[in-house]
């Protein structure tokens, strides 16, 4: 009986835990700019609020991306479809 293996593929492109930590990052300046302008009209809950969706997405963002750094070896910044990225998967999967 025949067995076919499925060639093992990597991608070489952005993460997309990338994106969600990119969108967070948008998310977490839309929210600074907001806060900033909460506080200077005098809504205190408004910017509160604000400013914990900013701390929470700043930290969120920062951890998706030192997760892919660090655990996964993954650039959270550059695709990996670089020349020398594509002779490292030629070194170590063929």
């Amino acid at each position: 009986m025949a067995t076919h293996h499925l060639p093992h593929h990597e991608s070489h492109g952005n993460h997309p835990m990338s994106v969600i930590g990119f969108l967070l990052i948008l998310g977490g300046f839309a929210s600074a700019a907001l806060w900033l302008v909460s506080m200077a009209s005098g809504n205190v809950a408004v910017a509160i609020l604000c400013g914990l969706l900013m701390v929470a997405a700043f930290a969120g963002a920062a951890t998706i991306l030192t997760t892919l750094t660090h655990r996964h070896h993954h650039s959270p910044v550059l695709p990996d479809n670089t020349d020398a990225e594509r002779g490292r998967y030629m070194r170590e999967y063929r």
